[in-house]
């Protein structure tokens, strides 16, 4: 299982793209704030982008960004998450197929 980076963007229909993502990725999702959301998923980043209506800009712009990874400082939940989600099998998350 894989840890996207999604990031959104100003421009038109910015409005959808939070709750989508949280429509999407319930369960599988991490709201880092500002605009930045991290998610777990079998991606590819593509199918994510395209499933969010991203690609099309129907729920607005963002860049999804695949971890591979991580270092920082950042409130202990972040870190949390990540390592629960890190090594997650599909069959725990949302298949966007």
């Amino acid at each position: 299982m894989a840890i996207y980076a999604i990031i959104a963007q100003p421009g038109p229909n910015q409005e959808r793209l939070a709750p989508e993502i949280e429509r999407a990725f319930a369960g599988a999702l991490y709201n880092a704030g500002n605009g930045v959301w991290l998610v777990a998923s079998p991606g590819p980043a593509q199918e994510i982008s395209n499933h969010l209506g991203i690609s099309d800009g129907a729920n607005g712009s963002a860049i999804v960004l695949e971890v591979a990874s991580y270092y920082g400082r950042a409130n202990p939940a972040v870190w949390t998450w990540i390592q629960a989600n890190w090594g997650r099998s599909p069959l725990e998350t949302l298949d966007l197929r």
